[in-house]
């Protein structure tokens, strides 16, 4: 299912769209990590490379994160929900992928 890149923008038929972020709980106890499953496409969707929102996830939640390219795994330390990851991806968004001036209409490239 797709959702708008700027999801205070409520058109279904909106220019912008990305795929829902997708994340999976890999193991337990002191290893647990979340994957983020559909990164690249995420990715793909605000013209950025898949490192940068995962970095920036690291950065706001406090934790590592790890990069594995070759087999499109984009890995944040610890448990974290899809829906929470949804939100500080509107906060990168926000303040990296739309223009100030003009939210509703433009993305940067």
């Amino acid at each position: 299912m797709s959702v708008n890149v700027n999801r205070s923008v409520s058109d279904q038929f909106y220019r912008y769209k990305m795929p829902r972020l997708i994340a999976k709980v890999e193991g337990k106890g002191n290893g647990i990590k979340t994957v983020i499953v559909n990164m690249v496409d995420v990715a793909k969707a605000l013209n950025r490379p898949p490192t940068y929102p995962t970095k920036f996830f690291g950065c706001e939640l406090g934790a590592q994160t790890q990069f594995d390219a070759k087999n499109d795994r984009y890995i944040v330390n610890g448990s974290h929900e899809a829906n929470k990851l949804q939100d500080m991806l509107d906060g990168f968004i926000r303040k990296f992928v739309l223009l100030t001036s003009d939210m509703e209409r433009q993305c940067r490239t």
